[in-house]
């Protein structure tokens, strides 16, 4: 039976039949959805068979091969995030869910069609190899990328630990390519790359801790009280959290960190379905031991995303931090991986947004993103310049990445040091 004969049985099957009715029925929403299905239907198999029958290369009219193509296009029309999942890549899905794969430690996205890097995870083998934010990845293994989707090439990259992929990368700043090998890895690195006193030469004796967090993970909560723990030590009175260039990660730890700064059971973020069940489902702080107390302002920029964005616009709403820095990213829907009914096919499934994350006053995160309250930019350059400065592989005589300005740190600094001085003059002023 070919595609068209069993979509016609399936139709019969379903109440549909080829005869003229006697009486035109009454149009009803649900008949006319149906209608709609099985047209829909209709014309895909149609379309299926012409090229079966007609298409000059015949190893490429697979009904396997056609279907997931289809599939593949329906599922990308939708949004960035929603796929179709054939087996290989239902495979490495499941795999990624259990936390068994190897990979380069890089957030990757679509530019301009382009495979373009938009985070190395600091520490990660990407990172130590040298790709920068902003890099886009010409050739994988010698390959071009330019005809892959997102999903094939994530699925490139990724493999067994220990097996290296060799990169073609082109710098559109410096209009050169670059040929690299990077070893695949386990990717477990600390999600707190750095936990610091900001210089008094810089804070004029306030006592200021910063915190960078490069991603959210399980381990992120107990990384963030040891680091909050150390500034205690050092005598903090302030805080900068540094959520730049951090891609996001677990909602869960997102919200341990946020509960560091609220009372339990306070609002943190909520996710707004479609469907009934996925109305509205709320996410509280949880009890903690730890409690940050300082005034305190957050970081962002563009490649802010996700989970970051959600502590940022957070501590936003409940005023408990100043955002400095640039609009994020927008990254705010929740994605869902259903398999597809087994008895159909095996071993396939979608990966579907089906929900958006607001904030505790009902701000939509997604395609929006968190706007700061202060504005403050880097330039690409002056971004990449402070990338190499944290890199293992800095050279000493390069000054540009060692003497670069961070201008929204500088303002995070000015703020929180202008804000000590306001409540000191405003202690003394009241005492008797």
């Amino acid at each position: 039976m070919n595609v068209l004969a069993w979509i016609v049985a399936v139709g019969m099957g379903w109440g549909w039949s080829w005869g003229m009715a006697a009486e035109a029925p009454k149009p009803n929403p649900t008949t006319q959805s149906e209608e709609g299905r099985y047209r829909s239907a209709l014309l895909f198999a149609s379309v299926v068979e012409m090229v079966r029958d007609d298409y000059l290369e015949l190893e490429k009219t697979d009904y396997d091969k056609l279907t997931y193509a289809a599939l593949r296009g329906l599922l990308s029309s939708l949004d960035p995030h929603s796929q179709f999942l054939d087996p290989d890549h239902y495979k490495m899905i499941r795999t990624e869910t259990e936390g068994q794969f190897g990979g380069l430690g890089i957030s990757v996205g679509m530019v301009e069609n382009q495979l373009t890097v938009n985070v190395p995870i600091e520490g990660g083998p990407g990172f130590r190899a040298g790709l920068l934010p902003g890099d886009r990845i010409v050739k994988i293994d010698g390959k071009g990328t330019h005809k892959l989707t997102l999903g094939e090439a994530i699925r490139q990259l990724r493999g067994r630990p220990g097996v290296p992929v060799k990169l073609s990368v082109y710098r559109p700043a410096e209009k050169q390519t670059v040929e690299m090998a990077v070893v695949r890895e386990m990717i477990q690195v600390p999600t707190i790359q750095e936990t610091r006193m900001i210089a008094s030469s810089l804070s004029q004796g306030e006592k200021i801790g910063y915190v960078r967090i490069t991603q959210f993970g399980e381990k992120t909560p107990k990384e963030f009280d040891g680091a909050i723990g150390q500034l205690e030590k050092e005598g903090a009175t302030a805080l900068i959290l540094d959520l730049r260039d951090n891609p996001g990660g677990l909602v869960d730890a997102a919200v341990e960190v946020v509960s560091r700064f609220v009372p339990e059971k306070t609002l943190v973020v909520a996710m707004e379905g479609r469907k009934s069940s996925d109305k509205r489902q709320e996410y509280l702080s949880r009890a903690s031991s730890v409690r940050v107390r300082w005034p305190t302002v957050v970081l962002v920029n563009g490649n802010s995303a996700s989970a970051a964005e959600i502590v940022a616009g957070s501590l936003q709403d409940l005023n408990l931090a100043v955002i400095v820095g640039e609009t994020t990213f927008g990254k705010g829907s929740v994605q869902t991986v259903q398999r597809v009914d087994p008895s159909v096919v095996s071993d396939v499934g979608v990966r579907l947004t089906t929900a958006h994350y607001t904030t505790p006053s009902r701000k939509k995160i997604h395609g929006v993103g968190i706007e700061p309250d202060i504005v403050a930019r880097l330039t690409r350059g002056e971004e990449q310049a402070i990338l190499q400065k944290r890199s293992p592989g800095l050279k000493k005589g390069d000054k540009k990445a060692q003497e670069v300005n961070d201008e929204p740190l500088d303002r995070a600094i000015d703020l929180l040091r202008g804000w000590k001085v306001v409540k000191r003059r405003s202690l003394a002023q009241r005492s008797p």
